[in-house]
């Protein structure tokens, strides 16, 4: 009897110190940073597009501002943000994309080619912008990929400017058909 209970407690603190812990292991992600892009600890980077306004005062229809910073400027930009998209995950909000950053937080450092941190540094205030570049949220870091300056029937847009020009140029092509 005293051996069968000795076995027994023998058995469970095997069972609790050699299994339980790899049970618990196992349910912890390795990746580095997490197991989602868009979480805040993520070094994964992934592509979004902005647009909104530089140096704008903050819009009723607006997600929020972001401040912006060019560290090899030594500038920092407010961007009153109207729309943005993850370019290949749809399931990204809005709101995990900007969660860190809106209404200043924290800043929003812009890394890239120097013609395109140009374009921000020289644009005039109000002037409405697309932002595309890699988002790393753990580092706070954007590095462009493009900046263009759209027209304010851009700006609400929800159709990215290339598949509005090819819908405009097929527009024009049946009004042409019509005649």
């Amino acid at each position: 009897m005293m051996r069968t209970r000795w076995l027994l407690i023998v058995t469970f603190l095997t069972w609790g110190v050699v299994a339980a812990p790899s049970l618990a292991w196992s349910q912890i992600s390795f990746g580095v940073g997490g197991d989602n892009v868009e979480a805040e600890s993520s070094l994964v980077p992934f592509k979004i597009m902005m647009r909104g306004a530089i140096n704008a005062p903050a819009r009723d229809d607006s997600l929020g501002y972001l401040r912006m910073s060019i560290s090899d400027y030594h500038a920092t930009y407010d961007f009153d943000v109207l729309t943005v998209q993850a370019v290949d995950d749809a399931r990204i909000t809005a709101w995990a994309i900007l969660q860190q950053y809106k209404n200043g937080k924290h800043n929003l450092i812009l890394d890239g080619p120097k013609e395109l941190l140009s374009k921000i540094g020289q644009a005039e205030p109000r002037t409405p912008l697309m932002i595309t570049g890699f988002l790393q949220q753990r580092r706070k870091t954007l590095r462009l990929t493009k900046v263009e300056i759209i027209g304010m029937e851009d700006l609400t847009s929800p159709l990215p400017l290339k598949e509005k020009e090819g819908e405009e140029e097929k527009v024009a092509e049946e009004e042409k058909a019509a005649e």
